[in-house]
């Protein structure tokens, strides 16, 4: 009798424990992509933002691991476009077609983000994660909810540059505009010169280069025509790299009279067009808005000691982390799935805060199909309807003698 009461007790004691217990889902192995300009002027963004994603999702795997919830998020291909368009979209066209990817993280810039949305994803319904496309034309883009950001929009950064430029100068100086005639150039410079008209400003010159010419003489004329008081410079390194001397050979040009953009905000960048052409800028970046950013970088460092590191190379963790925690949330990589997970991962929809330190934990929500809100590194994401992040905050920055880039806290704007 005794015998026959232990194992009725140890059987129920056992059916305790497994109920308690979820059943094992099927795996869920998430496959991601990556499109970032490897070789050429932004190549220091895009291997730096390549090995964030590459990092977050070996990040995930072993959080899955520590969660025993089965399968992997990989980055199984990683993709070099040059920072232009036609080559983002062989690139899309290869991780889609060739590679088989669920999703994919990038590109950098605005013109490549709307040339593989347009081109590829879009039509395969392919969920995208730009990591650094700022341009305002990317939040009314016809996505089918398919395109996202971790960076913010250019509608915001527009507002900081002519603050800061109102606080340095006044706001009836005239300004002139410089700028790439692409995707990220043009809608920038647009925004520009609404907010400085607005706020009662005039401009002199509003100048747009192709950024293939082999010299910019013609456009450095034009741009110093009138003598302005203060320049904006909207450009990439490789593109100002040519443009910058054809400004020091007006000698009208003053780089201290100047703003620019966060495609300068690298030191390594300053050092490439040449400190002499830069020394005296000004310009803005936005900034992280996340948690923990320094002891991420010091993390990022241990974990891939030979990359250079950029300051937005965040942005490309957690757009992983979120890509992944949406596959494991919606047990699905479809992207209709995807899409649905990605806001319900991100904090759209409230849910617990959980930081990039506890992925674990944020594994754990995701997999039992919580709401979260994951504090990323880089952002706390909270996908608005367009696939935008909420919330954005901009450093003004100055680049002294030295090619040293400066700032101070006192200075940042947030939206």
């Amino acid at each position: 009798m005794k015998i026959k009461l232990v194992f009725i007790a140890t059987a129920l004691a056992s059916t305790l424990v497994l109920g308690s217990v979820p059943a094992q889902a099927a795996a869920i192995d998430m496959k991601i992509g990556t499109i970032h300009p490897l070789t050429g002027g932004n190549a220091d963004y895009g291997i730096g933002l390549t090995s964030a994603a590459e990092w977050a999702a070996e990040s995930v795997t072993k959080a899955m691991k520590s969660a025993r919830v089965a399968g992997s998020c990989k980055i199984t291909a990683s993709e070099d476009d040059q920072a232009t368009p036609a080559l983002a979209v062989e690139a899309a066209t290869k991780l889609v077609k060739s590679n088989k990817v669920n999703a994919i993280v990038g590109p950098l810039t605005s013109g490549s983000t709307l040339g593989a949305a347009q081109s590829v994803t879009v039509p395969n319904n392919i969920v995208m994660i730009a990591t650094a496309a700022s341009s305002p034309t990317i939040t009314k883009f016809a996505d089918k909810d398919l395109l996202f950001r971790t960076y913010p929009s250019d509608a915001f950064q527009g507002k900081v540059i002519v603050a800061a430029v109102q606080k340095a100068y006044g706001k009836g100086v005239t300004l002139s505009i410089g700028a790439r005639n692409d995707a990220f150039g043009t809608a920038l410079a647009n925004v520009v010169t609404n907010e400085w008209v607005k706020g009662g400003g005039d401009i002199g010159r509003k100048v747009l280069w192709n950024p293939e010419n082999a010299t910019f003489d013609s456009e450095a004329k034009l741009l110093t025509e009138g003598s302005p008081d203060v320049w904006v410079i909207v450009d990439f390194p490789d593109t100002f790299a040519k443009v910058g001397p054809a400004l020091v050979r007006t000698g009208k040009w003053d780089p201290k009279k100047t703003f620019f953009t966060e495609a300068m905000n690298n030191e390594a960048v300053i050092q490439t067009i040449g400190v002499s052409v830069m020394a005296g800028a000004r310009g803005t970046a936005a900034k992280s808005i996340g948690i923990s950013a320094d002891k991420w970088k010091a993390d990022r460092k241990a974990a891939k000691p030979n990359t250079k590191e950029t300051f937005v190379d965040a942005s490309a963790y957690d757009a992983t982390v979120l890509l992944c925690l949406a596959a494991i949330h919606g047990k699905s990589t479809k992207s209709s799935a995807l899409i649905k997970s990605l806001r319900a991962v991100s904090g759209s929809q409230g849910g617990t805060v959980i930081p990039w330190t506890k992925l674990t934990d944020a594994v754990k929500a995701a997999a039992a199909g919580k709401k979260i809100t994951y504090q990323g590194a880089w952002t706390t994401a909270k996908f608005d309807a367009a696939g935008d992040s909420s919330g954005a905050l901009f450093k003004v920055f100055s680049i002294d003698t030295a090619g040293k880039i400066t700032s101070n806290d006192a200075d940042d704007v947030r939206f």
